[in-house]
């Protein structure tokens, strides 16, 4: 395709692979909060067992939106530095919606402080204002879909033409909603699996109590899996034939990572069922990380022949990576601290 039309990218100040892992390993930890957020709140909403639900986990919704936004800054930083020329672009074209996620986000933000503040307001203004939060974190969800699917078709630009006012959605595109289904899903079995975690370690609820709600939760973690197939399957099979059959061979590496991947998803269904969290827990960690390796492979394939990260010049300056490296480090080690001394505090006041 004529590719006289995207920008040039920028050059990098060393190898594009440092940045390629660091984007892979902190989108992990951004999604993974992400994750337990959105899914946390559906799961929420249709709690059956409000009072342990909400001191056990859901209490804790505000700090992992914090932790969440906070952590979407380093991958979205990487993703820039490699894919910005891409990216960019894609965000000017939906400019109007792109713009929004922003005070949505403020205002998903600080409904869910008022739902936690069970004590000054009433039980409908809590529900209200979860229902609320929990749609604009949906609609910024499905803007990021938009998004990604747009920046890896620059041929779909285009459309420029015919919508130049900055309110360009990418509706044309046959992953769109498979792809957010999955991500939806996706984050309701993770949310799960956190909540079957905090049920673990909490001591505000009987032992027996506490062995139920893991159960509870786990078995939802399996049956959402067993969706995930059936959206999985839709979504893998909506790409271009050329890309899915990469994954059936047509490129090793993508075909083994696939293969692991519904390997892991079968154990996490087995695991799930039995009740082991433990081992539902190790799984779906590693189930989060193959899956953003795979998404990594599918970007590098729809983006053959237009972009390589590889041809991205390298100055052979790695100063102020080295710089970054450890701030974010003792930017870790810090929320790590903080989250430590909540749970500690938290513990205390029980």
């Amino acid at each position: 395709m004529d590719t006289s039309f995207i920008p040039t990218p920028d050059g990098l100040p060393v190898s594009w692979q440092w940045f390629q892992v660091l984007l892979l390993f902190t989108f992990a930890l951004h999604i993974i909060l992400v994750n337990l957020v959105l899914g946390g709140s559906i799961l929420a909403l249709f709690s059956k067992n409000k009072a342990n639900d909400f001191y056990v986990f859901n209490g804790n919704i505000p700090i992992m939106v914090a932790l969440a936004i906070n952590l979407g800054v380093p991958p979205l930083l990487f993703l820039q530095v490699i894919y910005g020329h891409l990216f960019y672009s894609s965000s000017v074209l939906m400019a109007v919606y792109w713009i929004i996620i922003i005070p949505l986000l403020i205002l998903a933000y600080y409904g869910t402080y008022i739902y936690v503040k069970n004590n000054s307001f009433s039980v409908r203004w809590r529900k209200i204002s979860l229902v609320i939060s929990t749609l604009f974190l949906l609609y910024i969800a499905f803007m990021f879909v938009n998004n990604s699917t747009l920046a890896q078709k620059p041929a779909d630009w285009l459309g420029y033409f015919d919508n130049s006012n900055g309110t360009m959605l990418h509706w044309n595109e046959p992953t769109l909603w498979p792809r957010f289904l999955h991500f939806l899903f996706a984050s309701v079995a993770i949310a799960a699996l956190g909540k079957a975690l905090f049920y673990k370690y909490s001591n505000k609820i009987s032992p027996e109590d506490k062995e139920l709600q893991i159960k509870s939760n786990l078995k939802i973690v399996a049956f959402i899996t067993m969706v995930q197939f059936i959206i999985g399957t839709w979504f893998w099979l909506s790409m271009p034939e050329v890309i899915w059959k990469m994954f059936m061979g047509g490129q090793m590496a993508a075909t083994i990572f696939m293969t692991v991947g519904l390997i892991g998803a079968l154990g996490i269904i087995y695991s799930g069922l039995k009740g082991n969290l433990n081992l539902t827990l190790i799984l779906g960690v590693l189930q989060v990380m193959i899956m953003i390796i795979v998404r990594q492979y599918s970007r590098a394939f729809y983006l053959d022949g237009i972009f390589r990260p590889s041809d991205l010049q390298n100055s052979h300056q790695p100063s102020s990576l080295i710089v970054f490296l450890i701030v974010f480090l003792v930017g870790l080690a810090t929320l790590y601290y903080m989250i430590r001394l909540s749970a500690t505090s938290k513990n205390n006041q029980s």
